[in-house]
């Protein structure tokens, strides 16, 4: 489709302001060029009503003489008046420029003023929708490309406004192109197209999939000259396709030796993959713009844009670009691995209710995709986001393994990032890596195994709150920050005083998020306290948060290069909770809530049931058995319950005693009784009696005396269970009998 050029009559017919009129009255009296590039500033003229015009000067002169009062009066008039941005915005640029001042400039020092701030800021929220519904204005973007060829000056205003508009000026300038009717605007939209700089790249690429061969060479000189090697890729493309004509491949090998790049397609675009997933690639998304634009070329369509939020845009190029990739036949493994760890991040990065437009309603997630393509190309992803200590990508790609994960494919020749994530900072992609194990059923041993049920016996005791390992140079200052952090239930904390005792009091934490230890420990003890940490399952993936004294620590240094170090000058409780939040953010850790919590626990406990059913050898979960005996005293009566019935499958004395214990303590409900005394049935049929002869005289009385026939009823089952001697089942007789 050619865009109609917008003549003076027709400008006039259209817009019947006074502005126009005098702007067209003076374009009579110069030369014809003249009268041109004032009919463009006419067409891009909004109209502005005196009362709007009046009420901007009076804010601008109030604020100028700092009677900020009358300022903030006249600027919630402008407010109040229902002119449409865009008015609002050309009344503050008409008074600027008569003033002779910088818009911007006064508007961001009247920002900072404390009696100012409210009204200039909602007014800067105004002009800012100005200048968006201003830049994508098809009408100003024709005039200005209009205005490129009418002199020196003309392109200058013309190229300063089409930068405005960014990428979204590029289709128009290339259907101006691809016009013969527009041959008078060619010269100039070709030298503008150069000079849009790096706006223009991110289009201008997507444009090289048309067959206007004549307007794809003028594309392809563009991307040349504009010197990004982003562009590297789409003219290797070109300049090898066997689809090119020879004037198409002879441009984009020229455009190729001035950017010095070579190298195949295939290579280029997996380089450029990687490029836009590290968010350093030349292609980037206008900041300016409330969402980033994808483009896209179709013969019906031209060059078309779809609308994607700026957090993903990314994500969605590198996948593209892993897609031209795959498509010409290169780098297959790398790039496939590429395009799944663009789409689960994709996914994870996608802000709530918002929606990636470039999906169709129907298409599968990243899952889908990703145990489709199988474990090697997963495990892949794995250890890209390990490496990156992204989260969010590691938690959903190991998900994705739990389901199609197994011996003989979890194990690749590089080892199994599986059991790097078992050492990861962030819990829960620790526990989900340990779920991927567990439910695999390993019946080879395999290093990093005896980490795998301490963390589903840690998960089953989350709750969503964090926990601290604090270490501080003296009792005092340790226990006024620990009880400072306790206070609502904000963070489960302990410490002590020296990185030995720390390590051993850390223990009696079910997890450790974050490890404070205090600058003045010196820098020898805290070494040797990382060091203890590292070798501890429990510790080892914890961050690690130093509060140091000024900032020129040592630690300041050391940071820059450790993912997990964090610094923090605070020393009061809120001050160093909050640091511990973003110590644990930089580590890469993700949210938890009570929720969450609950339903790895349970998960935790289902997985320990399946390992001890399954008499395993590889994973003892006796290891996971003093965990669980804490956690019977959970304040959740469902993970009690699953604790109960994994303990049963535990042949210990302690796990019997345990299970009668808490079935008998008088905090626990009916349905939590009756499930711990069927637990303590089921240990005793796999093991015998394990009780001592108080704990089984206790259970007879429960066996005798509950008035609660269902509760009474667990306890005899859990009674016959244990094959007591004769004399204890003959006293229950005995005493029923009625004389």
């Amino acid at each position: 489709m050619v865009a109609p050029s917008v003549a003076p009559s027709v400008a006039l017919s259209i817009s019947k302001s006074i502005i126009l009129a005098a702007a067209m009255s003076v374009a009579s009296l110069y030369s014809t060029a003249a009268a041109q590039e004032a009919s463009a500033d006419a067409v891009m003229t909004v109209p502005v009503s005196k009362d709007l015009r009046a009420s901007v000067d009076n804010f601008w002169h109030y604020g100028k003489i700092a009677r900020y009062e009358l300022a903030t009066a006249e600027g919630q008039k402008i407010l109040d008046s229902g002119a449409d941005s865009t008015s609002i915005l050309a009344a503050f640029e008409d008074v600027a420029a008569t003033r002779k001042d910088n818009l911007d400039q006064w508007l961001l020092r009247w920002s900072g003023v404390e009696a100012m701030q409210p009204v200039t800021s909602q007014l800067m929220d105004q002009l800012n929708a100005g200048y968006l519904a201003r830049r994508s204005d098809p009408t100003f973007i024709q005039a200005n490309i209009e205005r490129l060829m009418v002199n020196e000056r003309g392109y200058a205003l013309g190229i300063a406004k089409l930068r405005q508009s960014g990428e979204l000026a590029v289709p128009l300038m290339i259907e101006y192109l691809r016009s013969p009717a527009q041959a008078k605007h060619h010269t100039a939209i070709r030298r503008a197209l150069r000079d849009m700089g790096r706006l223009a790249i991110n289009p201008l690429t997507a444009a090289t999939e048309m067959k206007d061969h004549d307007t794809l060479i003028v594309v392809i000189g563009a991307l040349g000259d504009l010197g990004y090697g982003a562009a590297g890729p789409y003219l290797a493309r070109l300049a090898t396709s066997v689809d090119s004509p020879p004037t198409v491949k002879e441009a984009a090998t020229q455009a190729l030796a001035k950017l010095q790049i070579a190298g195949s397609p295939a290579d280029l675009f997996l380089n450029l993959g990687e490029q836009l997933y590290y968010d350093r690639a030349d292609i980037q998304a206008d900041g300016r713009s409330p969402n980033a634009f994808v483009w896209y070329w179709a013969v019906d369509k031209g060059l078309h844009k779809v609308d994607v939020p700026n957090p993903i845009f990314n994500e969605i190029m590198a996948m593209r670009a892993s897609e031209y990739a795959l498509k010409l036949g290169g780098g297959q493994g790398d790039a496939l691995s590429l395009w799944l760890a663009s789409n689960y991040k994709r996914e994870a990065e996608l802000p709530a209710e918002a929606v990636d437009a470039t999906r169709a309603e129907n298409q599968p997630d990243a899952h889908y995709y990703g145990v489709s393509a199988g474990a090697q190309y997963l495990n892949a992803a794995l250890t890209r986001a390990l490496n990156d200590r992204n989260s969010a990508v590691a938690a959903g790609v190991i998900r994705s393994l739990q389901e199609i994960g197994g011996q003989s494919n979890i194990f690749g020749p590089a080892g199994a990032p599986l059991v790097d994530a078992l050492t990861y900072p962030d819990r829960i992609v620790r526990y989900e890596a340990a779920f991927a194990l567990a439910q695999s059923l390993p019946q080879q041993s395999f290093e990093g195994s005896e980490r795998v049920v301490p963390l589903l016996a840690e998960a089953i005791s989350q709750t969503g709150v964090p926990s601290a390992l604090v270490v501080m140079p003296t009792q005092d200052e340790l226990n006024s920050l620990i009880e400072g952090m306790k206070g609502a239930g904000a963070v489960n904390a302990t410490g002590a005083t020296s990185a030995e005792a720390a390590v051993a009091a850390g223990q009696g934490l079910s997890a450790v998020d974050v490890i404070i230890v205090a600058e003045e420990m010196n820098a020898s003890e805290i070494d040797t306290l990382f060091s203890l940490a590292s070798q501890n399952p429990k510790l080892a993936g914890a961050a690690k948060l130093v509060l140091t004294r000024t900032g020129a620590s040592l630690w300041e240094t050391r940071k820059q290069n450790d993912a997990l170090l964090s610094t923090s000058q605070a020393r009061d409780a809120d001050g160093v909770q909050a640091a511990m939040a973003e110590a644990s953010r930089k580590a890469g850790a993700l949210p938890t809530s009570d929720e969450t919590a609950t339903a790895y626990a349970t998960r935790a406990a289902e997985l320990l049931q399946k390992l001890a059913i399954s008499r395993g050898q590889v994973m003892d979960v006796s290891a996971a058995r003093a965990s669980l005996l804490l956690s019977l005293e959970d304040r959740r009566p469902e993970i009690v319950m699953l604790v109960g019935q994994t303990l049963a499958l535990i042949d210990s004395p302690d796990a019997q005693a345990g299970l009668l214990n808490k079935a008998l303590a008088d905090d626990v409900g009916d349905d939590v009784e009756i499930s711990l005394l069927n637990s303590l049935a089921t240990s005793a049929k796999f093991f015998g009696n394990r009780l001592d002869a108080g704990s089984t005289e206790r259970l007879l009385k429960v066996v005798a005396e509950e008035t609660n026939l269902d509760v009474r009823s667990a306890a005899a089952e859990a009674h016959g269970a244990l094959n007591l001697p004769a004399d204890a089942a003959k006293k229950l007789i005995v005493d029923q009998m009625k004389v």
